[in-house]
């Protein structure tokens, strides 16, 4: 059966999580209606149910006669989204390799991992974008597909604040579990990869977070 096609919100939520994903978005950016309007084709009353949709989810924050923005994080409210994040991409990991071993093919998400790898700078926030999506998409959770882009945008962020943070190996690691078909070693490796972010954050600069 096909999948049904997002509503005309979801149209605008979809829009706002991929700009953050591929960097079009940055955290404290106002979010003006008639740009939103002109990019997405949608009309002012569905642009703003889906910025209240992104405000219910914790992506933007809404002030009388400011508009929405892109919410900004402490590093306390970093650290509990990744902390949240941790077992579900751990379990989209799992359950991408519990899929490879019922006969699924890991050969998407293994060609996303590598151009990732190779990605020029200017590339890699949509490389890794892909990379993510490809992972959720093998996992074959629908739950994890609605959850994980609204956790990831953080969990992305994160890793572009860290001074060192998980890279190829981690990702390495995650990916041949995966295509090897070993669940318990694809989610440990996933969730290492998030718990390395979350210890990076007590070295991370205070500038890199809102004031608590």
């Amino acid at each position: 059966m096909s999948a049904l096609p997002p509503s005309r919100p979801e149209v605008l939520v979809r829009e706002v999580l991929q700009g953050l994903a591929e960097g079009r978005y940055v955290p404290g950016q106002r979010l003006a209606e008639p740009d939103l309007m002109a990019r997405t084709g949608l009309g002012r009353s569905t642009v703003r149910e889906g910025l209240g949709r992104l405000a219910a989810s914790g992506i933007v924050v809404q002030a009388p006669h400011r508009g929405a923005q892109i919410r900004h994080l402490t590093r306390r409210a970093t650290c509990d989204v990744l902390r949240v994040t941790d077992p579900l991409l751990g379990l989209a990991a799992r359950q991408a390799a519990e899929a490879v071993l019922g006969g699924a093919d890991a050969a998407a998400l293994v060609a996303a991992a590598a151009d990732y790898d190779a990605a020029a700078d200017d590339e890699r926030p949509r490389a890794r974008a892909r990379y993510y999506r490809a992972l959720t998409v093998l996992a074959g959770n629908a739950e994890l597909e609605r959850l994980l882009p609204m956790l990831q945008v953080h969990l992305i962020r994160a890793q572009l604040r860290a001074s060192r943070p998980p890279g190829r190996a981690a990702r390495r690691a995650l990916v041949t579990a995966v295509a090897a078909g070993r669940p318990d070693e694809a989610e440990a490796a996933a969730r290492g990869h998030v718990r390395a972010l979350i210890a990076a954050l007590p070295g991370m600069p205070d500038a890199a977070f809102a004031s608590e």
